[in-house]
């Protein structure tokens, strides 16, 4: 990738060698990274603040929305989720509307991802609002989903005018292609740090998720902005762990090693059945009614009798695991709360619902890996594992969901600030998501399947060799052949080349059908064609090489079809290289 050019002008680039010229349009980079991170981590923390304000003003109390509701009568619990339910429908429904009517999307990883050349900001403020009044009634999902897609359209609204400006006449660019991308990208970072108060798991979120790899030169980017919404979230006096804990040290044992890989399985196991869950009750409420708007409250009322047995399942899952890592019980047994929670999060995310699916994903694997503490005990001889095996069961759980295992360790790292936890995290990333692999689970983000289809096909084409994709030669000629049967020949092929090979199809060399045509307008049409016609140097290649080798070669041509030969010994003639399939096999990669 190369260096974005926020801000460059035509003055630095005659008054600066290149290598000062590169560095200072690095800092001014730089300089727009912070400035996107602040962004995002202000709009993230106005939504929060809008929710906390909203809950307490509804219910006439603060705390989390699954505390709340524990104090709720049965009919609020039942009711408040599907009235919210239906409320977000009728805004996302319009959301819908608008996004439908522009031919385009609001989600901002379609953006960073070049699906979309902008984020819509009407639809997108609807999906935001639409995901406020879920979470505020008590469904079943998570708040970073919303804030981390404010903190984009924030950018994506404040950046998109300077793509329709001309250049200036002092040269100076502007926000377009991969710069405006790599904006949005760097407030969406901004905005999760802010969420989770997690900079270093953000920017990789980041980096993994949007972009499908760490390209060094974009981590220093996103890592400003993550330190930029940091700083930011600090000075409002937010900056504090998420899950404080006490210090901890990890036994690497046998015994802790197979408790912690027990709990990989079961979390990466729960995450797939949790999302096999989640894609059956979008196709059973597609099949339910055509209506959003009935679909949500249904999925809402849902919710509501689930909170009649574990007001738990509400919200994000954010208590409920505060109180597993103090080691205090829940009301609902383990085992009981983890099903529950995920029918509850289907019946939310499945009807319809917009929202973030990381916390209630945390919370899944916090509960399986909490509920694999006695088998620990009892088989492995592991005691007190409860709060390690919570706290492996979080990262493990999230990276089944996300197919992203060192985002996944990283955030619940410093979600805890527990240094001792990083190599059970480690442990137990790997195996879930090589569990939820084996369960066909392909995680929640498609973006992810678009990336792994593009490194395939990168992967395909590093090896792909002239002859994996050459295309047989139509016609050829032999020397000696007369001037007139050649121009048939190259005529018929629209070649502007006609191939002159011997009786066993060894190459001899090409003549170019401009100069024959002109012999045969001269009268030379029965003239046989002789070596000294043959075309000097046009570039062959073999079957042998790779399309990396060659594509230089087969671009500087000058025929359209380049001469595939067997081998630089025999040299048969066996196919052509048409530049149109280089090209094909080329844009595969930006699909």
């Amino acid at each position: 990738m190369k260096i974005p050019r926020f801000f460059r002008t035509s003055a630095d680039a005659s008054s600066v060698k290149a290598t000062e010229r590169g560095a200072l349009i690095y800092v001014r980079g730089l300089l727009v990274a912070a400035a996107m991170g602040a962004l995002g981590a202000l709009a993230a923390q106005a939504f929060r603040s809008g929710l906390d304000n909203a809950t307490t003003w509804l219910f006439g109390r603060e705390g989390d929305i699954s505390q709340v509701f524990a104090a709720l009568p049965w009919y609020v619990r039942i009711a408040c989720p599907a009235v919210g339910a239906a409320i977000a429908a009728l805004i996302l429904a319009q959301a819908l509307r608008r996004e439908h009517a522009q031919g385009t999307v609001s989600e901002y990883l379609e953006t960073i991802d070049g699906k979309t050349d902008r984020i819509p900001v009407v639809p997108s403020l609807l999906r935001c609002v639409s995901s406020f009044f879920s979470i505020v009634s008590g469904g079943s999902i998570g708040k970073e989903g919303a804030m981390v897609q404010l903190s984009a359209t924030a950018a994506s609204w404040l950046c998109y005018p300077f793509r329709a400006l001309g250049g200036a006449a002092d040269g100076m660019s502007v926000l377009r292609g991969e710069d405006f991308r790599l904006a949005v990208a760097l407030a969406a970072t901004g905005g999760l740090a802010a969420v989770y108060h997690t900079p270093l798991a953000a920017a990789i979120f980041i980096a993994e998720i949007a972009y499908g790899g760490l390209e060094l030169r974009r981590v220093g980017f996103l890592f400003t902005a993550a330190a930029a919404a940091t700083w930011v979230v600090s000075a409002m006096g937010h900056y504090t762990p998420l899950y404080a804990l006490p210090p901890f040290a990890f036994d690497v044992t046998g015994p802790g090693m197979l408790a912690i890989m027990l709990v990989g399985v079961a979390a990466g196991a729960s995450g797939a059945i949790f999302l096999w869950v989640l894609r059956l009750a979008r196709t059973g409420f597609t099949r339910l009614h055509g209506s959003l708007v009935v679909r949500m409250t249904v999925g809402g009322l849902l919710v509501g009798l689930i909170t009649l047995v574990a007001p738990d399942v509400t919200g994000n899952g954010f208590a409920p695991i505060v109180k597993l890592l103090d080691g205090q019980a829940l009301s609902t047994p383990l085992l009981v709360l983890l099903a529950l929670k995920i029918l509850a999060t289907a019946a939310t995310v499945g009807a319809g619902a917009i929202g973030g699916l990381f916390t209630p994903s945390l919370m899944i694997g916090a509960l399986a890996g909490s509920a694999c503490a006695p088998l620990a005990a009892q088989w492995l001889g592991v005691p007190d594992s409860a709060v390690l095996l919570g706290v492996a069961g979080m990262a493990a759980g999230l990276a089944a969901t996300t197919q992203a295992p060192l985002m996944s360790t990283l955030m619940v790292f410093e979600m805890t600030q527990e240094s001792s936890f990083v190599f059970p995290l480690m442990l137990a990333t790997v195996v879930a998501y090589a569990t939820s692999m084996a369960l066909g689970d392909s995680g929640t983000y498609s973006v992810i399947a678009r990336h792994r289809a593009r490194s395939d096909r990168r992967s395909r084409l590093a090896d792909a060799t002239a002859g994996a994709v050459m295309r047989p030669v139509a016609r050829t000629v032999a020397r000696h052949t007369p001037l007139r049967v050649a121009m048939e020949v190259g005529l018929a092929g629209k070649n502007r080349f006609v191939f002159v090979v011997d009786d066993a199809r060894h190459y001899e060399g090409a003549v170019w059908l401009q100069d024959v045509v002109a012999r045969v307008n001269a009268g030379e049409a029965d003239a046989a064609i002789d070596t000294s016609a043959y075309v000097p140097d046009l570039p062959v290649v073999y079957a042998h090489q790779r399309l990396f080798d060659v594509w230089q070669t087969v671009v500087e041509s000058p025929a359209e079809r380049t001469p595939v030969l067997s081998d630089p010994e025999s040299r048969r003639l066996v196919g052509v290289l048409n530049k149109s399939e280089l090209l094909k096999q080329a844009r595969l990669l930006f699909a």
